[in-house]
């Protein structure tokens, strides 16, 4: 359940801005593109795959991977769908928590392969 509510809020970056506050990434009321989830959702299982990733054909497994869903993204839904989930993924990269979401070192991983994912999808 965890997965799905990170894919929701990861979401909220292709969204509808809430109210405006004193801190630039503080948007509590943002509300989060459902018809986006699906898509976020699969490059999430992508990045967390390459995170665990113990080999060199497990890490080209998931270039692969990312690779095919640009292609049938670009196909599908155009570059509309592809800005949308890189939206969300650096939503989420800008909004990881330290020390209240994870760790310094697991932030710093995560953060380095959405950036890995944004920079695929562009």
């Amino acid at each position: 359940a965890n997965f799905e509510a990170i894919v929701s809020f990861a979401s909220r970056g292709a969204g509808k801005s809430g109210r405006s506050y004193g801190a630039p990434l503080a948007d509590p009321n943002a509300v989060s593109n459902e018809s986006i989830q699906p898509f976020v959702d699969a490059a999430m299982m992508v990045v967390c795959n390459k995170i665990l990733s113990e080999t060199d054909a497990e890490n080209a497994a998931c270039d692969k991977a990312m690779t095919e869903l640009v292609s049938v993204w670009k196909k599908e839904g155009g570059n509309e769908v592809i800005d949308k989930v890189a939206t969300s993924l650096s939503y989420l990269r800008d909004r990881v928590g330290v020390p209240r979401d994870m760790r310094l070192p697991a932030a710093r991983q995560l953060r380095a392969h959405l950036n890995w994912a944004i920079k695929t999808l562009q």
